[in-house]
């Protein structure tokens, strides 16, 4: 995604495209052309800009809808708050939840008993999220919310069509996430998301240092919705 420092800032999320870039061909015996006072040489980017904006999906957003959070205590502050007060939908797409967040869980569970009308989707990687079992783990600590409100919860875990057969049957947990992971980290919740590479545990809660961006777009917003729920 790429943001443009204007006054309204730009957000291209960029898709798997092949822009040509354009050629200027110099031989041994011609000179750049010269530069006068007052005249300015297009870029070579110009090219490529341009073919962005008429492909890419786009959005106008002020520079005040956009958030930076400074680090890991702030962002956990952050995103437990704006759970509580969501009215809509809460949508989390990570690697994994860790086990112990029972806090985060239970925050989620607090919404969805205020509001009976809120959706919440999260979306994990099942190797990860498994690999713990029997032990405790993301998948038996998310089991709770789909248990108490199944018609408000949905758990999905993603599993890499990589990792079949004997690969599955031989391969040891850990070493099986080589095969492919889920690794998205979205973190919507009704008009709003959180773009940042941090999971949703305990390290990433404290003092784990990552990125943080908080976008305030019900148009941004609703984009990655569709990457998620994809």
């Amino acid at each position: 995604m790429i943001v443009r420092r204007t006054r309204l800032i730009k957000c291209l999320p960029l898709r798997g495209r092949i822009l040509s870039l354009p050629q200027r061909r110099l031989s041994s015996t011609t000179a750049p052309p010269a530069s006068f006072p007052g005249t300015s040489i297009p870029s070579p980017w110009t090219g490529f800009t341009s073919q962005l904006d008429q492909i890419a999906p786009k959005f106008d957003i002020s520079a005040g809808d956009i958030d930076v959070l400074e680090g890991p205590k702030e962002f956990y502050e952050t995103l437990k708050l704006k759970i509580r007060n969501a009215k809509t939908r809460i949508y989390l797409s990570t690697l994994y939840i860790g086990k112990t967040e029972h806090e985060l869980v239970s925050t989620i569970h607090d919404a969805l008993s205020k509001s009976p009308t809120l959706k919440v989707s999260i979306l994990t990687d099942a190797l990860r999220g498994t690999r713990e079992d029997p032990e405790p783990s993301c998948a038996s600590l998310l089991a709770s919310l789909l248990a108490d409100f199944p018609d408000q919860v949905e758990i999905r875990m993603y599993h890499t069509p990589n990792l079949t057969g004997l690969r599955k049957r031989f391969i040891p947990k850990r070493i099986n996430e080589g095969w492919g992971l889920q690794h998205i980290k979205l973190y919507g919740i009704d008009d709003e998301v959180i773009l940042s590479g941090a999971n949703l545990s305990s390290d990433y809660f404290t003092n784990r240092q990552d990125r943080y961006h908080v976008f305030s777009s019900k148009g941004i917003t609703d984009y990655f919705a569709r990457i998620h729920h994809a």
